[in-house]
């Protein structure tokens, strides 16, 4: 997989920055999602999954001030950003990673999060096997929360929320290189509709939840069971 800054044809400085140009209500979807994560335990293990630049870990090292994070990553050069931003905290119990969380073992942890990093995995078939692994590896009542591209299936509605994306674009590219930036990203992308996404968690072995929707992005919340189905473990 090309590196995010490849993908997105920027420098790894100016991420921060961009991405707000590229993703609308960016801010108001980490927000959401860290606020999501309801801590149950007093010092919750939080393991964001293609942490990047640790936008989303910062929210959840604030919203939740006494958990722990392991970041996951394969990116070198965001992962020094991330560790530029997180350990400015001075905060202990926060370990970055050089990992791709499709493939190193899962730790066992409260939580999951993932911001705008779930559609790199593009068949069914591999995202229900993540699915399953992060059930498997969270502990009772622990969730996964993930912001992401989920849009309408309806073409219609579809459609629309493409238009919506576009204008937000056009806030800062030409109406050309805004189309040509989502085709782009097309190329590399899986953009799963939400109600697929909602499917492949339930069969997985979550209980879901909506907790944000606006245009073609969500962030949802999915939760495994105090009582959780075995899985085989071929399947995981």
């Amino acid at each position: 997989m090309m590196s995010v800054a490849t993908h997105l044809r920027i420098r790894v400085a100016e991420y921060d920055r961009v991405i707000r140009t590229f993703i609308p209500n960016y801010q108001e979807m980490l927000s959401v999602a860290a606020a999501a994560l309801r801590p149950r335990s007093a010092s919750p293990l939080i393991v964001d999954l293609g942490t990047g630049t640790g936008a989303l870990a910062a929210h959840c090292l604030r919203a939740v001030p006494n958990s722990r994070l392991i970041g996951l990553d394969t990116d070198p050069e965001m992962l020094a950003v991330a560790a530029r931003r997180l350990r400015a905290r001075q905060r202990y119990g926060i370990e970055l990673k050089q990992q791709s969380f499709t493939r190193c073992a899962l730790p066992r942890a409260d939580y999951f999060t993932a911001g705008i990093s779930l559609h790199h995995v593009r068949t069914r078939i591999t995202k229900i096997k993540l699915y399953r692994r992060c059930l498997h590896a969270l502990c009772a009542g622990g969730a996964l929360v993930s912001i992401d591209c989920m849009p309408p299936s309806q073409l219609d509605l579809y459609a629309q929320a493409k238009r919506a994306w576009i204008r937000h674009l056009e806030r800062t590219y030409s109406t050309r290189n805004a189309r040509a930036h989502l085709a782009a990203w097309a190329k590399e992308d899986r953009y799963f509709p939400l109600d697929q996404e909602l499917d492949m968690l339930h069969t997985a072995g979550f209980r879901v939840e909506i907790v944000w929707r606006r245009g073609p992005f969500a962030v949802v919340r999915a939760e495994k069971p105090r009582t959780s189905r075995a899985m085989p473990a071929a399947l995981l």
